[in-house]
């Protein structure tokens, strides 16, 4: 309560304020009178905007735009009220439910910092927001252990994290030489089954061969998802300096041969 009152000190209040205001705006565009497009949203229809609006927070994020970051902030917040609007409409619950079971999960799992208990190592540390998960795991309905990842999720953060919650129940490589053994085969296997054109062994052995990629920067505490943004970025900004020059010397990509178009791309990636 007390770091609660500092922070409404140093806001002077008016947070709290703004965010009911903003829960009103949503009302009143679902109530009588309100916009029809809003009217007429449901959850599932609805979600698709959550999606999108989230990938634009990420983009923010990544331009480090602290203007767009303010505004996508926003319109975050404004996409949450408005699937909890949905739900208090059928009396669902509320917000004021939403917030309080956030602060006690919140609170719940950082005992070292809500109720003084100390761990020897930031190993140990995780460990007891481990047990303090699974225990609150026991009173909901499990599927499949640990590994209930949302299937919305970008393919590469979807298999790192169903591979780190496997990890951590002890199914894991013991070194990153095994990993790495275990690459080799799976790459050689994938060039057999390229080597013989059989599409549903590609497919297949290409999926198993990125999973193990994903779980080598697991092991190596590297972001695949974000790893491979930045590689696809890259690229992109190579072959752009590979168009320029390419212009520059009256040149169409497609006019010159695969091992000319290869040095310029040589040539590119020297500068990017």
């Amino acid at each position: 309560m007390e770091q609660y009152e500092r922070f409404m000190n140093d806001n002077d209040k008016d947070t709290g304020k703004k965010f009911c205001e903003l829960l009103d705006i949503i009302s009143r565009l679902r109530g009588p009178g309100g916009c029809p497009w809003d009217q007429k949203q449901t959850v599932q229809t609805f979600k698709p905007y959550l999606l999108e609006e989230t990938h634009e927070l990420s983009e923010a994020l990544d331009n480090d735009d602290t203007s767009q970051i303010k505004e996508e902030l926003g319109d975050l917040f404004f996409q949450l009220g408005f699937i909890n609007q949905m739900y208090q409409e059928n009396e669902k619950f509320s917000m004021t439910d939403v917030l309080q079971a956030i602060i006690d999960k919140m609170i719940r799992r950082h005992p070292h910092v809500f109720e003084g208990k100390t761990f020897e190592s930031y190993e140990e540390m995780r460990k007891n927001w481990a047990r303090v998960k699974e225990k609150e795991n026991t009173k909901k309905i499990k599927k499949t252990y640990e590994l209930d990842v949302p299937k919305s999720l970008p393919a590469l953060s979807r298999s790192q994290k169903v591979a780190g919650r496997a990890a951590r129940t002890g199914f894991d490589w013991p070194d990153l030489g095994s990993l790495q053994d275990n690459l080799s085969r799976e790459f050689a296997v994938l060039m057999n089954s390229i080597t013989a054109d059989c599409k549903d062994n590609i497919d297949k052995e290409l999926g198993d061969f990125l999973f193990l990629l994903v779980n080598l920067g697991r092991k190596l505490e590297i972001n695949s998802e974000e790893c491979l943004h930045s590689a696809t970025n890259r690229f992109i900004s190579r072959f752009k300096v590979m168009e320029k020059r390419l212009s520059e010397e009256n040149l169409a990509m497609d006019g010159i041969d695969s091992k000319a178009l290869l040095e310029f791309w040589r040539k590119a990636k020297e500068n990017t």
